[in-house]
């Protein structure tokens, strides 16, 4: 596969870790404080996705808030954007509480239900931000990350409009605490990537490599992705999965 190319206008990064929720955003290469990655504290559950319309908010959890507020740090006015949404494991809180009703014989929440699907949240936006655009959902256990910028660059090179890929996960429930590695964090990441032809943002180059990890942890590169983009300098970064990754270089 050749270098691809691709300019980075917009990103937003939320992560829940040791008791402290933050959320930083800004442009590639300058935050929204200059020369300064401040984060803004206390974005906990109740803070955030304050720009959804009401009726939409109520029906979000943490996974869907977190989501929605850092898409909403990447979507421009008048937007139609193509999204890449990506979980390791989607909003397994609901999907167990369904279980749970159903091993209890309870009725299930229709709330809950159709919250559950995995790209229920990418069809609250589209209404939310009048997007009649397709949108791509993708699950991949670790490699869940490194998918959805796979498919981001490939859905880049067909699409004229922007492409925004969201990656949201919180730590897992108690009964699968021991799957999770001990420094998990609540993570959501949005990043928008233009044609390299488009005047804003930065440019990256993204090379196919071959490293492997043979166990990827999406919220460190999920980190390391908001900090090389958070940076002034021109340091990239490698971003090996399973079976093969990329190395995220910015140009210019």
């Amino acid at each position: 596969m050749s270098l691809l190319h691709a300019r980075i206008s917009h990103w937003a990064f939320w992560e829940d870790r040791d008791d402290r929720a933050v959320l930083k955003s800004g442009t590639a290469g300058h935050t929204e404080i200059p020369h300064t990655a401040i984060p803004i504290d206390n974005m906990t559950g109740a803070n955030l996705a304050r720009s959804l319309k009401l009726a939409w908010r109520r029906r979000l959890d943490l996974y869907g808030r977190a989501a929605a507020e850092v898409l909403d740090h990447t979507i421009r006015d008048g937007d139609n954007p193509h999204i890449v949404f990506a979980s390791r494991h989607g909003n397994i809180d609901r999907t167990l509480k369904l279980l749970h009703q159903v091993a209890t014989n309870e009725t299930l929440s229709p709330a809950d239900f159709s919250m559950s699907v995995h790209n229920a949240l990418v069809g609250v936006a589209s209404i939310n931000w009048s997007i009649t655009q397709s949108h791509t959902a993708i699950s991949a256990g670790n490699d869940s990350l490194i998918a959805a910028l796979t498919e981001t660059l490939c859905q880049l090179t067909s699409e004229d409009g922007p492409v925004i890929l969201c990656y949201v996960d919180l730590p897992l429930p108690d009964i699968y605490h021991d799957e999770d590695p001990d420094d998990i964090s609540g993570t959501a990441l949005a990043i928008r990537f233009d044609q390299p032809t488009k005047p804003d943002g930065k440019m990256f180059w993204f090379d196919p490599i071959p490293d492997h990890d043979p166990a990827p942890m999406p919220h460190r590169q999920a980190r390391a992705i908001a900090a090389c983009l958070g940076a002034s300098s021109k340091t990239g970064l490698n971003l090996p999965g399973k079976s093969g990754g990329w190395a995220m270089q910015p140009h210019g």
